[in-house]
This record gives structure tokens, C-alpha cells and sequence, in this order.
């Protein structure tokens, strides 16, 4: 009972349940998410290169995996 304080009104948080736990991870991640999106319009410029630059390795990632599995099928095709 030491975290009531004078004029405490609201029900007390019980910080050992798996709903407290969730709800303290959820607000967590909330007030992160809008870190990040405060951030990125501030640095516009910056998230754009930044999403650029993610989406051309993915790109580059997808198309390397993609001939890759493509040679497999044109080498067993000429060896036989």
C-alpha cells in the first residue's frame, strides 16, 4: 500500500498481473511508435532515403533469392 498517495481516487494497479504487464508493455510501445513518427517529420528527407535504401536491399534480396532458384531448374534441365 505505499504507492497511495493523498487525493488518490482510481483504483490501485496490481504491477504482478499478466494484464498489468501487457497493458505497461502496450503504453510502452505507443509512446515509442510516437517517438518515432515525431521523428520522422521532423526528418523527412531522412525517412524517405532511409525507406528508399530498405526497399531497393529488399528488392535486390527478393531477385538474388529469385535466380537463384531459377538456375537450380536451368542447370537440371541442361545436365539431363
Amino acid at each position: 500500500m505505499s504507492d497511495i498517495k493523498t487525493g488518490f481516487t482510481a483504483e490501485l494497479e496490481d504491477k504482478t498481473t499478466v494484464a498489468a504487464n501487457v497493458k505497461r508493455a502496450t503504453a510502452a510501445v505507443q509512446r515509442e511508435a510516437g517517438a518515432v513518427v515525431a521523428s520522422a517529420q521532423d526528418h523527412r528527407a531522412a525517412t524517405g532515403s532511409v525507406l528508399l535504401l530498405v526497399g531497393a536491399a529488399a528488392f535486390v534480396a527478393g531477385y538474388l533469392l529469385g535466380t537463384g532458384q531459377r538456375r537450380d531448374t536451368l542447370v537440371s534441365r541442361y545436365w539431363r
